[in-house]
């Protein structure tokens, strides 16, 4: 069970890095895509991981079509986007920044999707989606009414949303001037409040449901101890019991094979009458 927990959290770590890398990335602070980058091999060295696990479990799971229907998240995330733009650079298909953009989009749903087991508790996986489609409209908002490019645009929502702010460390710094703009800003801040503590509220509801499981499972097992316990003594009571019963059955042998008959019916009539 332990190890099951731990594997499990390791992947949901792994994956909330990997998150962490694209969302920077996005927001042109950090580059996963060049090979003189360190966010480059450590996001690879993260999919290569990820890529083993699935492949792995691929490998060993008995059905395989029912294995893929069931893991089809986990197979989007192990997509190499970075990979992929290199091929597509050198085979010049068009507007390369577009199908990149639309790749990472794609690895990064993945990616939340491998997280749907543990956020799943008290809906807190409905809360990122909610947060992800927040955080995508007030980009696509701001993008269109300031006319900065999507990636700043994201990057502001991110900031903006979780009333933080980084425009001291960031020169993605933008002062909407429309009214639209300004609106947009506040939903954002309004909304984003409400969500951070939503997410912060299910995180802790999460991790106090797990201590809570710790505690039934010990009493579990001690209830469990008990009922073997009372189980071992009843088998020893029906062993002795058994030993007493061949015991009997042989000295009704020996004490038909000892007496005439007539002696053995008066013993079994007197056997009749202690019944009654």
């Amino acid at each position: 069970m332990l190890k099951k927990n731990f594997y499990k959290w390791f992947k949901a770590t792994l994956a909330i890095v990997s998150i962490v890398l694209i969302v920077l990335d996005f927001a042109a602070i950090i580059d996963i895509n060049g090979t003189n980058s360190k966010w480059f091999w450590l996001n690879n060295i993260i999919l290569i991981i990820l890529a083993i696990d699935y492949f792995y479990r691929l490998y060993l799971a008995k059905d395989k079509r029912d294995f893929f229907r069931n893991n089809i998240f986990e197979l989007v995330a192990i997509i190499p986007v970075g990979i992929a733009f290199n091929w597509m650079k050198f085979a010049q298909l068009g507007d390369i920044g577009l199908y990149f953009r639309l790749l990472r989009l794609i690895r990064l749903a993945g990616l939340v999707g491998m997280l749907k087991d543990i956020l799943h508790t008290y809906g807190i996986l409905y809360v990122i989606y909610f947060s992800i489609a927040f955080l995508m409209l007030g980009s696509v908002a701001i993008s269109i009414t300031e006319h900065v490019s999507l990636d700043q645009a994201f990057w502001w929502a991110i900031t903006t949303a979780s009333t933080v702010g980084y425009g001291d460390i960031s020169r993605h710094t933008i002062s909407p001037q429309s009214l639209l703009g300004k609106l947009v800003i506040l939903a954002m801040i309004l909304i984003g409040v409400g969500v951070m503590g939503i997410v912060t509220s299910s995180l802790t509801a999460y991790l106090m449901r797990r201590n809570e499981g710790k505690v039934s499972i010990k009493d579990k097992d001690a209830e469990l101890t008990l009922i073997l316990d009372k189980l071992d003594r009843l088998e020893q009571q029906n062993k002795l019991l058994a030993e007493q019963n061949q015991n009997l059955q042989k000295q009704i042998q020996e004490l038909k094979d000892t007496h005439t008959p007539s002696e053995w019916n008066k013993f079994k009539d007197w056997i009749e009458k202690k019944k009654r």
